[in-house]
């Protein structure tokens, strides 16, 4: 089916749903490690029982209204969580679900309940054991149920009311910690506001406030996916301008009910038959939670259009095949903080799997830069996360596999990558540069090597040509992305990597970059086990 043709059936879907809520080294050959020993390598790379390293890694609460494709992020969440300091989990509403209140006279609308994120928590417990196996700083269990809360869940935007989620948050705000705490907001932020509401309640007529605001306006950050509610707009924005944001306004759609648009290059994971054998088939209780198109799970409290497990939606929509992916739109956000060699953290504008965002100004971050896609011949904002999809749904499977693997050996696990000369470097216009990487495997197998430029998120400039106005993709009133056509005598990526397919790559700089420049080239490192796990480093170049 066309782009067009999907845009206006996406268009009439999400209007109906506005309308009802609005109601409401040396070079080496390319395979460059040998096989070594593989019981003595395991024994040695097995993770250590009780260590802990929770101070190095992104603190983090996720914040979720609980609709079908919040529920796959927490499962893949959930296998991810050894990646994170999570502190909690907060149910909070959106315009699209809320719980109602009989007392107001709120009726509830497609509300999915409290229950199921529990359930998903007994589910990890049994596959705790296992996960613990592969990887240390697995949450326990019990740990998972005693920071998971019920906040504000009443109406779309409620932030009247203090409830269990919001003095959750309110605590974890003003605790010590000095790290960031990154608030992933699936649902709408009313939780969160509700939260500084109380804080500014409690300090705004004392001596303390402005203590008290700047400790937290330093400490959050906000990524929102989506405005589902109006309580950042009319509270947040307002009172708390300090506060960093990331908005994801339109990427997150194409890991979301948008993924259809694609070219099926970068689609092949999210069908049917990958993901049965991938995920769903024998990988243990929690994955068998994970909905697909028309596998027959309905969600209790969701409305009957919107039961995409069902028969009678497969039927309506005949683009779909049975167990294809249904949606993770809220997954970007906590893609953004898996410590995977991109060094997307220390800048929203470098790029990784959570996508690429651009500069607003020193608090706001929107994902409105374009890398370019070579299977439409364009940029578009979008592509900065769908050119990782293979890799993010290859690590899952592997992940997956973790859950029903209860030796080390059983699974695959990520290589390890590092980069002799450092990850950052000052250079000079002309200079020839060599860099080298040295790849390590747990399970002992053998590691390709590949480098290339990411020169989207360079600021050194491949032509200077008036560049094409960037236009927007519509569906009604949501925006689904951006995209510019190439401008005439526009020039891509024109620095030439020698040996990129080995473990050292050489380049030369560009004469005409200026002071300040930067050159960004990732080396990449793959095994040739299950799934072909990845590991990355970036490399920033500066020009003197």
């Amino acid at each position: 089916m066309s782009t067009g043709k999907w845009l206006n059936v996406l268009a009439a879907g999400c209007l109906s749903m506005v309308l009802i809520v609005s109601g409401c080294a040396s070079k080496t050959p390319q395979t460059a490690t040998q096989r070594p020993n593989k019981t003595a390598e395991q024994e040695q790379n097995k993770p250590a029982e009780t260590a802990d390293h929770s101070a190095t890694k992104a603190r983090t609460v996720i914040t979720t209204d609980g609709e079908v494709d919040d529920m796959n992020s927490v499962i893949r969440f959930l296998l991810y969580s050894n990646e994170m300091d999570l502190a909690g989990i907060v149910l909070t509403s959106s315009v699209y679900h809320y719980a109602g209140d009989e007392e107001a006279g709120i009726q509830p609308f497609r509300w999915t309940g409290t229950q199921w994120v529990y359930d998903m928590i007994d589910a990890y417990g049994e596959i705790y054991p296992n996960l613990s196996k592969h990887a240390e700083g697995y949450p326990e269990p019990e740990q998972l149920r005693k920071m998971t809360k019920i906040g504000n869940i009443s109406d779309k935007g409620e932030m009247a009311k203090e409830t269990e989620g919001s003095e959750f948050l309110e605590t974890l705000f003003l605790d010590d910690d000095s790290r960031d705490l990154i608030v992933q907001t699936w649902g709408g932020t009313n939780t969160t506001a509700r939260a500084l509401k109380s804080i500014e309640e409690k300090y705004k007529d004392t001596a303390e406030w402005e203590t008290i605001r700047k400790k937290v306006s330093d400490k959050l950050v906000l990524y929102i996916i989506l405005d589902q509610d109006d309580s950042y707009n009319d509270y947040i924005a307002k009172n708390w301008p300090d506060i960093r944001i990331l908005n994801d306004q339109s990427n997150f759609w194409h890991f979301a009910y948008a993924w259809k648009f694609h070219t099926e290059e970068v689609n092949s994971k999210l069908h049917g038959d990958w993901m049965v054998k991938n995920i769903l088939d024998g990988h243990g209780k929690l994955l068998d939670m994970y909905a697909t198109m028309g596998d027959g799970k309905m969600i209790e409290g969701e409305l009957d259009e919107e039961q995409r497990g069902s028969t009678e939606y497969l039927k309506k929509n005949p683009q779909y095949d049975k167990y294809d992916f249904i949606s993770e739109g809220d997954s970007p956000s906590f893609f953004y903080l898996i410590d995977n060699g991109l060094r997307s953290m220390e800048d929203p504008s470098y790029g990784g799997w959570g996508g690429r965002f651009g500069v607003v100004n020193d608090k706001l971050f929107r994902n409105n830069v374009l890398d370019y896609d070579p299977y439409t011949k364009r940029y578009e904002a979008e592509y900065s996360l769908m050119r990782w999809f293979d890799d993010i749904q290859n690590d899952f499977a592997a992940r997956a596999d973790w859950a029903v693997a209860d030796t080390f050996e059983g699974a695959n696990h990520n290589p390890t990558l590092t980069i002799k000369e450092g990850l950052d470097l000052s250079v000079s216009p002309g200079e020839k540069v060599t860099l080298h990487a040295e790849g390590q495997d747990p399970d002992g197998d053998q590691l390709t090597y590949k480098w290339w430029r990411y020169f989207e998120a360079d600021t050194y400039k491949d032509s200077n040509v008036q560049e094409e106005k960037v236009q927007p993709e519509m569906a009604g009133d949501l925006q689904l992305g951006l995209h510019r056509e190439l401008a005439k005598g526009e020039k891509l990526d024109t620095i030439q990597l020698a040996d990129s397919d080995t473990n050292a790559v050489t380049f030369t700089v560009p004469d005409d970059a200026k002071s300040g420049d930067t050159i960004h080239i990732v080396a990449e490192v793959h095994d040739d086990g299950e799934h072909q796990l990845k590991h990355y480093q970036r490399v920033i170049l500066t020009v003197k």
